[in-house]
Order: C-alpha cells, then structure tokens, then sequence
C-alpha cells in the first residue's frame, strides 16, 4: 500500500512538475495609459482634429474624435466634382502603442497606426497609415 502511494505522489509530482515547466508568463498591460501618456491623452482627447484636401478634383474631410474611454470616431466626408457628397462615421478602439504611436482598431483585422504624433499649436501632426497628416483642432 506505502508503495502504490509513493507512485501515485511521485506521478503526481512530476505532472505538477511538467506543467510548471511548460506554463508561459503572460504579461497584462493596462488598457489605461502610463503615467507618461497623460499629458498627451489629456490633450489628444480634449477637442475634434480635423483635415481637408482635394485629390483628383474631389474635397476631403476628415475630423479624428478621441475619448478618454479608449473610443474614437473617424468621419470622412467627400464631395465629388460632380456635387455627390458622401459623409461616414467609422467607431474606433485606440491605445498607445509606443511613446508616440496610438493604434486604432476599427474592428477584426482593420487597424491603423497614427505615428510619430506631435501636438502643438493647436495642431496634430503625424503619420496616418504612412501618409503624413496635418489636423488642426476644433474647440
């Protein structure tokens, strides 16, 4: 009877031992940001950037809405040559995702990086999916 026991303890030991080997470390980051984001969460959030151009004769708008919930809205509006106009508004999740990079998941498999950020005067500049951009905010 000792003996059929220390076999079970000693299976026993080596499964707990087994999974303690092959279990993996995963690391949960806060959704909210570190303390060196808020100043610029503060300030991404505090009012609509918004940037218009014309490309191949159609005028585009589009104003970038950020909420302190980690929520955004995307709107773009299109008036084409021929006075069609097309308004969308895109829901967005956003996080940081380095010191100057905000990822915005719109949903599955549908993100866009807005890089190398800088906010000052007023204005919003980076790169939006590698396209340079240039918001001006609105109060």
């Amino acid at each position: 009877m000792k003996t059929r026991m220390m076999k079970k303890m000693g299976w026993m030991l080596m499964i707990v031992g087994m999974m303690s080997l092959t279990s993996c470390e995963v690391e949960l980051r806060p959704w909210y940001d570190d303390v060196h984001h808020c100043n610029y969460t503060s300030e991404l959030c505090s009012r609509t950037w918004e940037e218009s151009w014309v490309e191949d004769g159609n005028r585009y708008t589009q104003r970038l809405d950020f909420y302190n919930n980690r929520t955004g809205r995307d709107y773009l509006r299109i008036e084409y040559r021929n006075g069609y106009v097309s308004e969308n508004a895109y829901r967005f999740n956003w996080k940081w995702d380095n010191h100057d990079c905000v990822r915005m998941e719109y949903g599955p498999c549908d993100v866009s990086y807005l890089d190398d950020i800088r906010i000052y005067s007023n204005t919003l500049t980076g790169y939006l999916d590698n396209v340079e951009v240039y918001f001006k905010g609105r109060w």
